[in-house]
């Protein structure tokens, strides 16, 4: 089907060429604010009137004339309005059949790009292993498993990696909790929860008893080591919690396909050998005075004489201990193929993803399957925009320029709590401000349990079963969460995040599965090849569901799930105005209105269920 959009937008860029304009550039065409004077309009004569000297409206009139000569497809008229927009009118008799047709025959591939065929690799999650996930982690995982969505839409082969830091401080903090301080679970608290309350408790004796922190450092060295009781103890706390975090984001539609274990790439010398190739290619050197004496640094700016001094990224502290930055050069070099060695792979459980190993007698899966990726997306709020920054650079000054270029950060801006869900929580509020940060240490969060939990008790009333109470639930939750940009940050609001009417995934499933109905209710027909009588609201929601392919190119080419939730919201606004609007099918007779009123709900309802497959909600038929 002909993107008519598209095809105005370069029948107008020829045109302009040929009356000797001498930079057309970009031509914008959006829908007409005004039905009357057509479908799609564009500005262009505004902006070549400067460059080719004479008023707008000659130049609109001069481009119609040359577009009635050669229109797009399915033009009905090329009009000029408002002193110099150009407006194209479509012939919907053959075009809504056209559209329609295609909706109900796509397959899993939207808009296939021709790029697409070399591996892309999406990391996201990477939630510390230590305590509960809360909302702002979910947040993390949403944008990733629609980003991955959206990839695939358009043909890419993507592998969804999560990975696990199981070896930072936050598990030894926990760990002294639990094996010096004596914490344990109350009776009926789950795992992650416990944790989460264990991490603020040993946070708060470290402010008044700091000599529990030489406990916490030796407890991290002995983690690193891959030996001993507390390095098993550490595996074993971080696989429950790990446990814990897969079903809470199963909740949510996420699903991953591969674990990778970061206490893996130690003990399979991923980072030793990352660090050989980085001392041997003159990457990074060893500060011998300043403030640095005895770290392994890499400079900020390359050439620069100043790690000395400080003006440098800390890979290996003093102490012997990578840093996190480090670790993740040794990842990314992996990622791509480049890094020499490969993790040993198995099942992580029977329906879930894999996950790498260290231990050569539990592997059990081609090793040919993860990795060695030809683009990769990290999914990482812009709080750690630096130490990306770094990884990329590492990538570079090693030689690897190709890959260097293909490393994306996808940033985003974080969850905050409104001063009313601050308050719901507790935390002591002030006049005048409007946003509090969420703190894991301090206890201060919304676990993501949590918010699944009080919206599926807010829709359970309104669904069939329990089943369907955890999807529109889930719906409402992920949508929330997708709908705001990358770069804005959510001021999480309880009441706002579980609203269920407007701009929200329960409306979102509400108009699918009105579709359903209509579709239960009025029997099969053939639908006329060519449409009659199309009321305006029927002409809107034609053009919307001729979108969708536009809409996946969009998302996914900017990596911008917030752009396919726009764009489900408009589509189901227009069904929802369709429907108000137009007869009741099962009351229309006419056989050729009926079919192809039952035709354009039919096409509708697999447009909207596939949009709403892409932001990882699951269509309801029936609420």
């Amino acid at each position: 089907m002909p993107d008519l959009e598209s095809s105005f937008a370069q029948r107008l860029a020829a045109a302009a060429k040929d009356l000797g304009a001498p930079d057309v550039g970009p031509v914008a065409v959006a829908p007409s604010a005004l039905e009357e004077v057509g479908d799609f309009s564009s500005p262009i004569a505004f902006r070549l009137a400067g460059q080719l000297r004479r008023a707008p409206s000659g130049i609109a009139e001069d481009l119609a004339a040359a577009l009635r000569l050669d229109p797009p497809p399915h033009t009905a008229a090329v009009t000029v309005s408002g002193g110099g927009y150009v407006n194209l009118r479509i012939d919907f008799a053959a075009y809504a059949g056209e559209v329609v047709r295609e909706a109900l025959e796509r397959g899993l591939v939207i808009s296939p790009d021709p790029d697409a065929g070399a591996k892309v690799v999406v990391e996201h999650t990477a939630t510390n292993p230590n305590k509960a996930a809360h909302v702002g982690h979910l947040r993390n995982a949403c944008i990733g498993d629609t980003v991955a969505r959206l990839l695939r839409a358009r043909g890419h082969p993507v592998e969804v990696q999560n990975y696990i830091d199981d070896t930072g401080v936050q598990v030894a903090d926990v760990l002294v909790g639990i094996r010096e301080l004596g914490l344990a679970p109350q009776e009926g608290e789950a795992f992650d929860r416990f944790c989460s309350r264990a991490y603020v408790e040993v946070f708060r004796r470290y402010e008044v008893e700091p000599h529990l922190l030489e406990l916490r450092r030796e407890t991290l060295r002995q983690i690193e080591s891959r030996k001993g009781a507390v390095a098993d103890e550490a595996k074993q706390l971080t696989s429950r919690i790990v446990d814990a975090h897969l079903r809470t984001m199963a909740r949510a539609g996420v699903a991953y396909d591969l674990l990778t274990w970061e206490s893996d790439i130690i003990e399979l010398g991923f980072l030793s050998h990352a660090l050989d190739l980085l001392m041997e290619r003159g990457v990074t050197h060893k500060a011998a005075q300043g403030p640095l004496a005895g770290c392994w640094v890499l400079p900020v700016e390359e050439g620069a004489q100043d790690p000395e001094t400080g003006e440098a990224k800390v890979l290996i502290k003093s102490d012997g201990i990578a840093t996190y930055t480090a670790k993740d050069i040794a990842y990314h070099l992996w990622k791509f193929g480049l890094l020499g060695l490969d993790f040993r792979y198995r099942p992580w459980s029977a329906s879930g993803p894999a996950t790498s190993t260290a231990d050569p007698l539990r592997a059990e899966l081609p090793p040919e399957r993860f990795g060695h990726a030809a683009r990769v997306v990290n999914v990482i709020d812009q709080r750690q925009s630096a130490p990306q920054k770094v990884v990329k650079e590492a990538l570079r000054r090693l030689g690897f320029t190709t890959q260097a270029e293909a490393l994306y950060h996808l940033a985003y801006e974080v969850v905050a709590l409104s001063p009313r869900a601050a308050v719901a929580l507790g935390v002591e509020t002030e006049p005048g401000r409007t946003m509090y940060a969420l703190s894991g240490r301090r206890g201060i969060e919304v676990g993501a349990d949590d918010l699944l939990d009080e919206a599926e008790r807010l829709v359970r009333p309104k669904a069939r079963d329990q089943r369907t109470a955890e999807l529109l639930a889930a719906s409402a939750v992920r949508y929330y969460l997708l709908r705001f940009g990358l770069n804005s940050i959510i001021n999480f609001d309880f009441e706002e995040a579980l609203r269920t009417s407007g701009d929200t995934g329960v409306y979102l499933q509400y108009a699918h599965a009105r579709a359903c109905g209509i579709l239960r209710r009025v029997e099969p027909l053939p639908a006329p090849s060519q449409v009659v009588d199309l009321a305006p609201e029927g002409r809107r929601l034609v053009k919307q569901i001729a979108a969708f392919p536009g809409a996946v190119e969009e998302a996914a080419r900017s990596l911008s799930p917030s752009a396919l939730a726009g764009y489900t919201f408009q589509l189901a606004t227009a069904f929802n105005d369709y429907y108000e609007h137009t007869d009741r099918l099962f009351r229309v007779e006419d056989p050729a209105r009926r079919g192809q009123g039952r035709a354009l709900v039919d096409a509708l309802r697999a447009t909207l269920g596939r949009s709403l497959e892409l932001l990882g909600m699951q269509p309801l038929e029936r609420i």
